[in-house]
């Protein structure tokens, strides 16, 4: 390990976990490099990358000495950010992962609220870019400055379930806020390093019912980029002994707590989440005909082609869990009143609709050969066509 020598009047430490994010890191750098606010250390912590990584941040950190490298071994996210944290020297701690990038005033709003209000924490939205447009996604529990008695009955009830499926009242993610470093080592300081997914939830929620102010604001400058090669589009193997991990950690800070009767029922919402996220086919209904969850990324927007049996279980499927965007449903036969009337379109609407994906909803390969070839033929990229 090595690392780099700091000063010790830095007011702020920004973490940036690193492992093999060579195509994103130097934008991310030098949205950090231009922040308007400057009273800061950076600390990146390059987790074992086998790409150019950690070349780049050694050739950031040489020409900037606000910028300090870490080497470790690979041992995930986890590691990563509380071995930042543990070198840190700021009072206030922000997290940007490597392949995101910051408005120039992120920093500098942010660090005002804390000061200003004398907050634990700083809450903010963010900006969820994927390939088709930006979107700003905000937390439910609206803005406004949070004393203890308002956490206690406003923010801690409803903060890790709001009042639907998969719905937060404060955003899960680490990096759309702004934390008090002593709080966060005390939070940290026993973390279950093998919490792989849920990492985020995994201190967040305990971090909050540890303060006694919080600033939540829809000031969203900080832009979360989705695409194939996140961390997040694929589940592992084993996905479930993480979510035991998970459950089990979450589960020791919340009845350790004086509010575990209204922590512990949101936790069985979140986990019941985390298990569907696992294998969601099969949390939603039994049936031969599943959606391929496994072969299309979360969030991602898809053109539905064939709206007989199969498409429209899939379809029903989409509808329930919310996994995706349906921004056209085409079949053949779409002038038929029937089908008219639940939205199908057709094929033109490829290319009058932006998607990440066709998915083909037949049963037959030899049919989804033939489809696959009449959508080449009118323009699709193959790679874009999924089937079963």
């Amino acid at each position: 390990m090595e690392t780099g020598n700091k000063e010790t009047d830095v007011n702020t430490s920004v973490i940036v976990p690193i492992y093999n994010a060579e195509r994103y890191l130097r934008a991310c750098l030098n949205s950090i490099i231009n922040q308007t606010y400057q009273n800061f250390e950076v600390i990146l912590v390059n987790d074992g990358s086998t790409d150019n990584s950690g070349a780049i941040c050694e050739q950031y950190a040489k020409n900037d000495g606000r910028m300090h490298v870490i080497h470790k071994s690979n041992e995930g996210s986890t590691s990563a950010r509380k071995t930042g944290i543990m070198a840190a020297q700021g009072n206030y701690i922000a997290f940007v992962d490597a392949d995101d990038w910051l408005d120039s005033d992120f920093l500098k709003c942010g660090i005002h609220l804390m000061e200003s209000e004398k907050a634990d924490i700083v809450i903010t939205g963010c900006i969820r870019e994927n390939s088709i447009c930006p979107e700003i996604i905000q937390n439910k529990i609206g803005s406004g400055i949070y004393d203890i008695q308002r956490l206690v009955g406003e923010v801690w009830p409803r903060m890790l379930y709001y009042e639907g499926f998969y719905e937060f009242g404060i955003l899960p993610f680490m990096w759309n806020k702004f934390y008090r470093r002593n709080l966060l080592v005390e939070c940290c300081s026993n973390i279950d390093l093998k919490i792989y997914d849920g990492e985020d939830a995994a201190v967040v929620y305990p971090y909050l019912l540890k303060t006694q102010k919080a600033v939540i604001t829809e000031d969203a400058k900080y832009h979360y980029r989705i695409h194939s090669e996140s961390i997040t589009a694929g589940k592992k193997d084993d996905y479930y002994e993480n979510t035991a991990r998970l459950y089990l950690y979450l589960a020791s800070k919340f009845q350790d707590s004086p509010y575990s009767r209204f922590m512990m029922p949101q936790l069985d919402s979140y986990m019941r989440m985390m298990i569907w996220q696992g294998k969601p086919g099969g949390f939603i209904e039994t049936t031969k005909f599943i959606f391929p969850f496994k072969q299309i990324p979360q969030g991602s927007s898809i053109i539905l082609y064939g709206a007989g049996y199969v498409g429209q279980v899939f379809h029903h499927q989409l509808t329930l869990s919310n996994y995706c965007t349906v921004t056209a449903w085409v079949d053949k036969g779409y002038k038929r009143e029937e089908l008219k009337q639940i939205g199908v379109v057709g094929i033109e609407a490829l290319h009058t609709r932006q998607y990440d994906y066709v998915v083909l909803a037949v049963s037959r390969e030899d049919l989804a050969a033939e489809i696959t070839g009449e959508l080449v033929s009118y323009g699709v990229d193959k790679g874009k066509i999924v089937f079963l």
